[in-house]
């Protein structure tokens, strides 16, 4: 769902936690592609874990193909396009359907330079179905930051459509305490990191307005009943970005009190994304995936969610 804070903490889970905060910074462009991750013991000192919870955090970057790992070199952050070679037409004679899988190892994408290539149209949409938006809303703010600093040119208008999580709903499956309970101070919780986020993004971009910069910005925030369990970014209607949220035990501290709650969550800061990108050439009446996932987003903001005021 989102990061835990500025490092692990808990016992059980410190592991995922640690991978979480690693996973953010990768996403954010902290740790750059190609970039060597600090050694197991500066890891362990600076987050105050034992090695082997480095160890266990690294290897799932690692099977998630965030970072690779150098037999005497140390561990490195993925670079784009570092990808196993795709399968030869020869393969495609094998099976029945191996011509289906063109390589189970994908190259790394993330959201940050398809966001800037988005910000550069004159007329920027994003739909996004989201956990929390935590890592849109830190990307929006450095696009604000390229305009104001005049690196691009600023879009006439800036249209965000956001759906997301009704924490008031005691019926989400994620997050929610192992047991299967419902526990309030989870959702609250939840609701606080989802409203921050969403307010970053939003004041993010009326800035641009108000700064008149932009000439037309709007932002509309609806809730669905239930847990995304993908996300998806559409960005100017002509790509789709899909990841997914693998749900996972994790350890949160909830209000009032500081109790340690153990529950089942979903992590999706940093989360290997799928991009489809419509043909240049394609018309509104034609079908394919992007429009699939626009028709998708459509009918979930018209008939499932409702209109919230954060």
């Amino acid at each position: 769902m989102t990061s835990h804070g500025s490092g692990p903490r808990g016992s059980q889970f410190r592991y995922v936690q640690l991978a979480d905060v690693l996973r953010k910074e990768i996403n954010e462009g902290t740790r750059v592609p190609g970039q060597r991750i600090p050694t197991q013991e500066v890891l362990a000192a600076q987050y105050h874990v034992s090695r082997s919870t480095v160890i266990q955090a690294i290897d799932l970057l690692r099977e998630e193909g965030l970072v690779r790992v150098r037999q005497g070199s140390g561990t490195f952050v993925r670079e784009i396009g570092d990808a196993a070679p795709a399968a030869t037409a020869e393969a495609a004679d094998a099976g029945d359907e191996s011509w289906a899988v063109v390589s189970e190892d994908v190259p790394l994408v993330r959201l940050k330079p398809y966001l800037e290539e988005a910000f550069e149209a004159t007329e920027v949409t994003l739909d996004v179905f989201s956990m929390t938006t935590e890592s849109l809303a830190t990307q929006v703010s450095h696009q604000k930051d390229r305009i104001l600093d005049g690196a691009i040119r600023p879009p006439r208008s800036i249209t965000a459509r956001l759906i997301l999580p009704d924490t008031d709903s005691g019926h989400l499956a994620i997050p929610r305490p192992v047991d299967g309970s419902d526990d309030p101070r989870v959702r609250q919780r939840m609701r606080g990191i989802l409203t921050a986020h969403a307010t970053i993004l939003r004041e993010s971009l009326y800035e641009l307005r108000n700064r008149k910069l932009v000439q037309e910005v709007s932002v509309e925030v609806r809730l669905v009943p239930f847990s995304p369990q993908i996300k998806l970014y559409i960005l100017n209607r002509r790509l789709a970005l899909q990841g997914f949220y693998p749900p996972d035990l994790g350890n949160v501290t909830v209000a009032p009190g500081g109790e340690d709650v153990t529950i089942l969550d979903a992590y999706g800061t940093g989360a290997t994304l799928f991009p489809f990108r419509a043909a240049a050439d394609s018309t509104p009446d034609q079908v394919g995936i992007v429009r699939q996932i626009q028709k998708f987003f459509e009918n979930t903001w018209t008939h499932q969610a409702t209109r919230a005021d954060i």
